[in-house]
């Protein structure tokens, strides 16, 4: 039986498991919105919490690590 490694918020630094996170992957250095969690490359994870969302794009978590598309915010708070 393996025990599922939990995963880390960019915002808060917090684990948590992998289905209360969104997975952000970065495709040629612009994050794309990983639904299904199969995109091959590094996840980033956010907590599927409007808090953590406004905080991430007040405080340009994401900016730091990449190039963030328009409307990746309003798709990822449409499937909260």
């Amino acid at each position: 039986m393996q025990k599922e490694n939990p995963r880390l918020d960019l915002v808060s630094r917090l684990p948590f498991p992998k289905e209360e996170l969104f997975r952000l992957v970065k495709k040629d250095g612009s994050f794309v919105y990983d639904k299904e969690g199969r995109f091959p490359g590094r996840g980033y994870y956010l907590h599927k919490d409007e808090a953590t969302l406004e905080i991430a794009k007040r405080k340009g978590v994401l900016e730091r690590k990449g190039n963030v598309p328009e409307g990746l915010f309003e798709e990822l708070e449409g499937d909260l």
